[in-house]
């Protein structure tokens, strides 16, 4: 798809310099190349001004101030110099992070292309300079993308703002698309891969191994935008995490944070190998130990199906753990393989199974087996039917012949000679349902 100036140019921080780069933008596609290049340099200044005044008057910033108080000095001493643009640019990199070197290289050349186009440089025929349309488009993209479109953040400064704002709308931000639509939006579509990396790096420390009540707070939406910047930069991870091993392997061992980490590398086992033997540790631990890392910690197994298995023994034995509907769409998640999709099933049918109650068993099967009957195959439902046969707390309740039914009809859908006479407490709940059809009608 063909880059568009006019719909990025819609992401550009300021109203006013959005304004400006209309006109700039006018001059190019009226083929007015040297005017288009002029304006451009001075739209660029101008946002620079903007953004280190934003930063003067949001946060004081003193490095910002000091570039702006020099620049007026500069001026007032001699209004007709233009030198004082120049000064500008190199100061911003110098003394901030608005820009970094390539984004500087580009507005050092914007600046000569000006120069050429603003003033009456000819050349051996006598004929003033004129870029072509490659090299004005090429100056109007860099511009875009590496100054007008940029929030006038420091990396610091806008991983601030953006953890105040997530935490101020987390109401509304109540699921992980909400998150990744909206902080992609309002920031990291304007951001530099090296700062949406330093805003990971941040937040893996805050998720990861900080315990206080503002982290507690706000630690489900923080992993949920770590989430989203780390799928953003799946190649760069790697490279990331080995190059500051002590950082990232510097984890909680017990809570919360280490159980928010087995759920992330669940779904991103490649990292888990990053670590440092001490960290790996302290996961092994959580998963031995912990719910969430019995169901979750299959990236330290010798592969799904000892997993499985391992989940199987979980649920039937004696420790008799509780599961919702959350945490069962996490485990499914584990793998997208059909195959996984049948352990995942037969987990299921293991839990619903191993109620020691009618009450239970009630709610198991509203909660495990119905929100994810479509996904069982002929082999998860024989799986299940075996399971029903040797545990009357689960074909005796009063519930089975309304909850057994549902499973009949999805075997149905998937073989109309589907035979329950080989499993009669579960083919007695089916029947049962079949003679109120018929006395009802």
């Amino acid at each position: 798809m063909e880059f568009s100036l006019e719909k990025i140019s819609e992401r550009i921080h300021f109203g006013k310099t959005k304004g400006y780069f209309k006109e700039v933008l006018s001059s190019y596609q009226n083929g007015n190349y040297r005017s288009s290049i002029v304006m451009l340099w001075s739209v660029a200044v101008c946002d620079i001004i903007y953004k280190l005044q934003y930063l003067v008057d949001l946060y004081e910033d003193a490095a910002a101030r000091d570039i702006l108080n020099e620049l007026t000095a500069l001026q007032n001493s001699d209004p007709k110099s233009s030198g004082w643009e120049v000064k500008l640019v190199d100061d911003v990199y110098d003394k901030t992070n608005l820009v970094d070197g390539s984004e500087y290289e580009n507005l050092r050349y914007l600046q000569k292309q000006r120069h050429l186009c603003a003033h009456p440089v000819l050349n051996q025929d006598r004929e003033l300079h004129t870029p072509n349309k490659e090299t004005v488009r090429s100056l109007l993209r860099n511009t875009l993308e590496g100054v007008l479109i940029k929030p006038p953040f420091y990396t610091q400064r806008i991983f601030d703002e953006l953890m105040v704002d997530i935490s101020e709308n987390s109401e509304a931000l109540n699921s992980r698309k909400k998150v990744k639509q909206y902080v992609e939006s309002r920031y990291l579509s304007r951001l530099t891969i090296s700062t949406e990396l330093q805003i990971y790096r941040s937040l893996w420390k805050i998720v990861f191994k900080l315990e206080n009540d503002e982290c507690e707070r706000n630690r489900k939406i923080n992993l949920q935008l770590l989430e989203v910047i780390g799928s953003r930069n799946k190649t760069e991870l790697s490279s990331l995490i080995s190059g500051d091993l002590d950082y990232f392997s510097n984890i909680s061992s017990s809570g919360w944070p280490i159980k928010y980490l087995v759920f992330y590398l669940s779904k991103n086992h490649h990292i888990y190998a990053l670590l440092s033997d001490d960290a790996k540790l302290k996961i092994q631990h959580c998963i031995a130990t912990e719910d969430i890392g019995k169901s979750l910690g299959w990236f330290v197994k010798e592969n799904l199906e000892q997993h499985f298995e391992d989940l199987i023994e979980w649920v039937e034995g004696d420790e008799h753990p509780t599961i919702d509907s959350k945490h069962w769409d996490a485990i499914l998640e584990i793998n997208d393989s059909a195959e996984w999709e049948e352990m995942f099933c037969k987990t299921l049918s293991a839990y619903y199974t191993a109620s020691r109650g009618f009450t239970q068993a009630d709610g198991r099967f509203r909660r495990a087996i119905l929100p994810y009957i479509h996904l069982f195959s002929i082999d998860a439902i024989l799986y299940l039917l075996s399971k029903i046969e040797d545990n009357n707390q689960v074909y005796g309740r009063n519930l089975a012949s309304v909850d057994h039914p549902k499973v009949m009809s999805h075997a149905l859908e998937l073989d109309e000679q589907f035979d329950v006479s080989p499993y009669p407490n579960f083919a007695d709940n089916v029947r049962e349902d079949e003679d109120e059809d018929e006395q009802e009608a």
